[in-house]
This record gives structure tokens, C-alpha cells and sequence, in this order.
């Protein structure tokens, strides 16, 4: 423990500077109104005998009071830290491949803005939900490559998808199979940890072999689940040429590529690693695909290491604040006024001197 002070949550302390502000801007403008009321209905030559009871002093102070109470019950809510202690941490979770494909048949836009940037938004999304979780990521497209191994740190993850383009692996086509077996090695084949390979595809397979791929995962431990990306009605497929210039992919006739989704061998390959085969509609998607799917798997341990465990300081100022507001109640804004008799007495005094 040392002597390290913070505000676990600072942005209470903004919230207060304007809550206070218009507090105290409420607290003038209520009693500026409250005198010219007073000042308004009354001639002023009465005004002190009406008031005499009134103690502007002892009002100042209650609002004094009221407004320290507030100061420090935000100060409470951003739960001041005082110094701290290390504790051992383990983390649990699953072991996670993302195979995103990046052949040229997911530039197509039947998916917004197309289908290889919906493949990278997912795998980023997949990342927000599997917080617990170690994730790697496969790029293929007629090969495959290990883009990022197995790896609790999301920044490392984010920058591996951030890079995927459709020329990040230079052989053409698409061969899942070598997307399932690049995705095994990233595997420990010691750790007993449950492992998944998710693949987001249009399914354009030109190699044969992914369904057996498929199959030897599962014989491994791995399951294996497909995201179909795309429509299966397809799409023309648009390339950005020099200069910016937008035409459609043609093949070796001279006719445009239409790019179409084949569901069919999707679901066969999840069928045969035992996992499931689900369409990409939305940013919920691979949300639906993790909860009902992965999130239930028993974690395993993945990781031990020391965190800082700071020591919550808000009972001081939530104490004191409670006491502040205990004393406002008891301070009255009256002050004593002499009774009648006491005033006559003072009086005669005055006349006889």
C-alpha cells in the first residue's frame, strides 16, 4: 500500500462543478426574489419591523451548509481512492480463432458498406463481448496465414483486423480448409481449454476439403461455427482501380463476377465441427451467435497476474456530508427579538436619558 490518491470516477466531479453552480445561482436568485417580494408589499418603513425575526445571517449560513453537503456527496459519488494493494487476479475464458475471408468476392455490397468491412466490424464486435476470452485471428483467402495468435490484448487483436484487405494474401480464390487448418495451429494441443474456430465467408469454397477440415477439428476438440456473409441472389463484385476509379470484376470472358452466398456448404462444414451456421443480418449477430453458443462453455484458466486493488476513501466525505445536513436542519434563520415589555423598558430608558 503506498500513498497513491485518485477519483475512480472523475466525471462526477464535472457533473458537481455544474450542479454546484446552479445550486448556488438558484440560492442567490430564491433570495434576491424573496426580498423584493418582502420590499414589494411592504412600505419600506415597515419592512424592518416585519423582518426583525428574520436573520439574513443565519439563511446565508444554512445555504452555506446545504451547498458544502452537495459538494461533498459528489465528491463521494466519484469514490475518492486512497493507496492501494496488490492482488492476485486469474482469468478465465475460451480460446477463439476468427478466420475472416478476404478473397475478392467479399468486396461485393450486398452487405454495407461490403462484405469484407462487415467481416472486420464483426470480428471487432466478437472482441467487445469475449473480454474473458484469448482471440486470434486467420486471414485467407486460395491460402491462409495466422494473423495474430492467441491473445488476451485486444489492442494487438484490433490491429491485426484493421489491416485485413482483400491483397493481404496474395494467392487468389478461397480454400476454407486452409483457413481450419491454419486456425488449428493456433491451438495448444496440451491445453485442455475448449477451443472454436469462427469463420466469416460467402462461402465461395474453390478447393475442395473443408468439410473433412472441419471434421479433424472436431476430432481435435475445436468446434468449428460459420458466419455467412452476402445474399444468396449475390452481388456484382466492385474493385477500386488507379485513381480511384470504380469498375466491377470480370473474368477471363470479359463478363462481370457475381459473387453468391452458399449457405448450403456453411451449414455443412458447422454440422461437421459440431457448431452452427448463422447469417450476418446485423451488428447482433455475432452477439446472438456468442451468448447462445460460446458464453455457456465452462472457462477455463488463462492467464494469473497482480492487479492493483485501491481502497475506497467515500465513507469520509458521504459521512461528513450526512452531518452537514444533520446541522442545517438545527440552524434556524429566526434570530431573537425583545418582547414588548422589554422594548417599552428600553424606550422610558431612552426618554429619561
Amino acid at each position: 500500500m503506498d500513498d497513491t490518491f485518485r477519483f475512480e470516477e472523475v466525471r462526477m466531479l464535472w457533473l458537481m462543478a455544474i450542479t454546484v453552480s446552479v445550486l448556488i445561482l438558484f440560492l442567490w436568485w430564491g433570495w434576491m426574489k424573496k426580498k423584493a417580494l418582502i420590499s414589494e408589499f411592504v412600505k419600506s418603513r415597515l419592512l424592518a419591523s416585519l423582518t426583525l425575526g428574520v436573520s439574513w445571517k443565519k439563511q446565508n449560513i444554512r445555504s452555506a451548509l446545504l451547498t458544502f453537503a452537495v459538494v461533498l456527496l459528489f465528491i463521494a459519488l466519484a469514490r475518492p481512492q486512497w493507496g492501494f494493494s496488490w492482488q492476485e487476479a486469474t482469468q478465465r475464458g475460451l480460446d477463439i480463432v476468427v478466420a475472416v475471408d478476404t478473397s475478392k468476392s467479399m468486396l461485393a455490397s450486398d452487405l454495407t458498406p461490403n462484405r469484407l468491412q462487415r467481416a472486420r466490424l464483426a470480428a471487432l464486435d466478437l472482441m467487445e463481448l469475449a473480454q474473458q476470452d484469448r482471440l486470434g485471428l486467420v486471414a485467407f483467402s486460395g491460402s491462409a496465414f495466422l494473423q495474430c495468435p492467441l491473445t488476451l490484448d485486444n489492442q494487438a487483436f484490433r490491429q491485426s483486423v484493421d489491416i485485413l484487405g482483400p491483397d493481404v494474401i496474395p494467392q487468389g480464390g478461397t480454400s476454407i480448409s486452409e483457413a481450419i487448418e491454419s486456425a488449428l495451429t493456433a491451438f495448444d494441443p496440451e491445453n485442455n481449454n475448449y477451443k472454436a474456430i469462427i469463420i466469416l465467408t460467402d462461402g465461395e469454397d474453390h478447393e475442395d476439403g473443408a468439410v473433412a477440415a472441419a471434421r479433424e477439428a472436431l476430432a481435435q476438440g475445436c468446434q468449428v461455427f460459420t458466419v455467412g456473409l452476402g445474399s444468396p441472389e449475390g452481388e456484382l463484385i466492385q474493385i477500386v482501380g488507379e485513381n480511384n476509379q470504380r469498375s466491377f470484376l470480370k473474368d477471363e470472358e470479359g463478363n462481370a463476377v457475381k459473387s453468391r452466398l452458399n449457405e448450403k456448404l456453411l451449414k455443412e462444414i458447422a454440422e461437421a465441427g459440431n457448431g452452427s451456421y448463422i447469417l450476418m443480418r446485423d451488428a447482433g449477430t455475432l452477439s446472438s451467435l456468442y451468448s447462445t453458443n460460446l458464453a455457456p462453455l465452462p472457462k477455463s484458466e488463462l492467464a494469473s497476474r497482480l492487479v492493483r486493488q485501491y481502497i475506497e476513501r467515500f465513507q469520509w466525505p458521504l459521512g461528513l456530508a450526512i452531518l452537514i445536513l444533520m446541522c442545517e436542519m438545527f440552524v434556524s434563520d429566526q434570530r431573537k427579538v425583545p418582547k414588548p415589555t422589554e422594548q417599552i423598558q428600553s424606550s422610558n430608558v431612552l426618554k429619561h436619558s
